[in-house]
C-alpha cells in the first residue's frame, strides 16, 4: 500500500494570500487618499483603484475568515474525514458571500431576490445540480452518522478498498491491487456498504480442510487449533474454534474459524494458516484424502524413499555407543517430520522427549531471552542435531528451533530408550559421557574458570542423574 504524507502544520498559504491581498489594498487605498488630497483629476484611475480596492480587501477578508475559521481549526482534526468535507462547504460559502457582494457593491446587481421570488430559477438550479447536492448531503450522512471514514476497510458496489478520503462528492478507496476507486457518495446511499473495520475491528477468516475417516476427528481438530494459536495475525481472545461440519465421500470436512483484528492482513493469515496447516497434518500423519475413486499408494510410518534411517543415526556422534540392534530399536521408534520456512520446531521453555536430526534444510537456533525476535545463536545444516537433552533427561527446551527453509527432520522418540536401558544400564553411562564432551565443547565460558576436563566431569555426572531419574533407572 502507497502511504500518504500529509502537512502536519496548521497551513498557512491562505494566511499568507490574505495578507498579500492587504497590502495591495493599502497600496490602492493610499493612492485614493493622495489623489482625494491634492486633487488629482484622474476620475477613471481613481475609480479603477476604487474597485480595485475593493475586490483586493474583500478577497483578502474571505482569505483571513477561511484560515480562522476552517483552516486552522479543522486542520487538528485532520484525522476525521469530515474535516476537508466541512473546510470545502465553508469556503464555498464565504467565496459564494463574497461573489453576492461584489455584485452589488461594483455592478448594483442584487440575485439574492431571483433566489428567493422566482421558483422556476430555483427549480432549473435544484434540478441541474441534483447529483451534486444529493452527493454533498450523503457525503455529510457518510460523516455525522460515521458509515466509513478514513482507514476503513469496506466493500461497496463489489469493490473492496481503504478509504482514503470522503469529499464534498466522491468517496476514494486504494484497493489491494493498489488502485483508486472513485466513488460517488450517492452509490453509499443507494447501495450496500460492508465496513470491515468500524464498529469492531475484528473479523472472522475461515479455512476449509478435510481429513481421512482413519484419523479422530478429536486428533484433527487439535492439530488445527495448535496451528491457529501459532499463526502470526491470529488473535488469542476470541480463541479459535474447528467445526466437523460433515461426511464426504472419501474424508470428513472440517471448518477452522480464527480471528484477527487487522483486516489488511486477512490474505496474509489465510495463507499463512493453509501452508502450516499442510506442513502440520503431515507431520501428525494426518491425511488429506484424494478423491474416493483415485487409487494411490504411500508408504507406511510417513517415511519418503530414499531416506536411510539407520545410516542417519549412525552418523549421529552421541549414537555412536549404541549397537546395531539398539539402532534398530531407536530407528523403529523414529519418524520423518517436515517443516515449513518460518515454522518453530521447539519453542524455548517447552517440554520435550524427542532429538531432531537434520536431513534436508537449515534450522535458526534462537535464544528468546533477549527480545520479542530472539537472538541468533547458530543456524544448523543437514547432519546436525538438537534437542537430545530432552530426548535422555527430560530438560525443558533451552532453546527456540525455527526451520530457515522447507526442512525435513528425522525425529526420534524418548520411548526407545526406555527398553534399551532396562537391558543394559552401561548404555546410559556411555550416552552420558558423549552427551557431556559435546556440552563441554559448547561451554566456552566454563573453560575460562575451570579445565575443560573437570566441567566434562561435572556433566557428565549431571547428565546421567538426568537420565536415570528420567527413565527411572536404579
Amino acid at each position: 500500500m502507497n502511504k500518504h504524507h500529509h502537512n502536519q502544520g496548521t497551513p498557512l498559504k491562505p494566511l499568507l494570500t490574505a495578507l498579500a491581498l492587504a497590502v495591495m489594498a493599502a497600496a490602492l487605498r493610499a493612492f485614493l487618499y493622495i489623489a482625494e488630497r491634492e486633487g488629482l483629476d484622474w476620475p477613471q484611475a481613481v475609480s479603477i483603484a476604487d474597485k480595485a480596492y475593493t475586490v483586493f480587501s474583500t478577497f483578502g477578508v474571505v482569505f483571513l475568515l477561511r484560515w480562522l475559521v476552517a483552516d486552522a481549526p479543522f486542520n487538528l482534526l485532520r484525522r476525521y474525514t469530515f474535516a476537508p468535507l466541512l473546510r470545502t462547504f465553508i469556503t464555498l460559502l464565504f467565496f459564494f458571500g463574497a461573489l453576492l457582494f461584489l455584485l452589488h457593491r461594483l455592478l448594483d446587481i442584487n440575485v439574492l431576490p431571483l433566489f428567493t421570488t422566482s421558483a422556476v430559477l430555483t427549480g432549473i438550479i435544484a434540478l441541474s445540480l441534483q447529483d451534486t447536492i444529493k452527493n454533498l448531503f450523503t457525503g455529510l450522512w457518510i460523516n455525522m452518522e460515521r458509515v466509513a471514514a478514513k482507514g476503513d476497510w469496506v466493500k461497496v458496489a463489489d469493490r473492496e478498498g481503504q478509504v482514503m478520503d470522503v469529499t464534498w462528492r466522491t468517496t476514494r478507496l486504494l484497493t489491494r491491487e493498489n488502485d483508486y476507486i472513485f466513488l460517488p457518495n450517492r452509490m453509499l446511499a443507494d447501495g450496500a456498504l460492508e465496513n470491515y473495520t468500524f464498529p469492531t475491528p475484528f473479523h472472522i477468516v475461515d479455512i476449509n480442510v478435510t481429513a481421512g475417516y482413519d484419523d479422530p476427528p478429536n486428533k484433527v481438530k487439535d492439530v488445527l487449533v495448535e496451528v491457529a494459536s501459532h499463526t502470526h495475525g491470529v488473535v488469542a481472545e476470541p480463541a479459535p474454534v474447528v467445526w466437523a461440519t460433515g461426511y464426504g465421500d472419501s474424508a470428513i470436512h472440517y471448518r477452522l474459524r480464527v480471528w484477527i483484528n487487522d483486516y489488511a492482513i486477512a490474505p496474509d493469515v489465510q495463507s499463512g494458516l493453509v501452508s502450516a496447516i499442510w506442513y502440520a497434518f503431515r507431520r501428525s500423519h494426518i491425511e488429506i484424502p484424494y478423491p474416493s475413486r483415485t487409487i494411490h499408494y504411500r508408504r507406511a510410518g510417513g517415511r519418503p524413499e530414499g531416506v536411510d534411517i539407520l545410516a542417519s543415526l549412525r552418523s549421529i556422534d552421541f549414537l555412536r555407543a549404541l549397537g546395531d540392534a539398539e539402532l534398530e530399536r531407536v530407528a523403529d521408534y523414529a519418524r520423518i517430520e517436515v517443516f515449513g520456512h518460518g515454522e518453530a520446531i521447539v519453542r524455548e521453555g517447552e517440554e520435550g522427549r524427542t532429538c531432531y536430526y537434520i536431513i534436508a534444510g537449515d534450522v535458526d537456533i534462537l535464544h528468546r531471552g533477549h527480545g520479542p525476535k530472539g537472538v541468533l545463536l547458530t543456524t544448523l545444516a543437514a547432519g546436525g542435531f538438537f534437542g537430545e537433552m530432552s530426548l535422555l533427561t527430560g530438560e525443558k527446551r533451552n532453546a527456540t528451533a525455527v526451520a530457515a527453509k522447507d526442512t525435513t527432520c528425522l525425529v526420534m522418540e524418548s520411548g526407545a530408550f526406555r527398553r534399551i536401558f532396562n537391558e543394559n544400564s552401561a548404555v546410559a553411562e556411555r550416552l552420558s559421557e558423549l552427551l557431556a564432551r559435546r556440552r563441554a565443547e559448547h561451554h566456552e565460558f566454563k573453560s575460562k574458570v575451570k579445565s575443560r576436563a573437570e566441567a566434562q566431569k561435572e556433566d557428565e555426572h549431571n547428565i546421567l542423574a538426568g537420565i536415570r531419574r528420567f527413565f527411572n533407572i536404579g
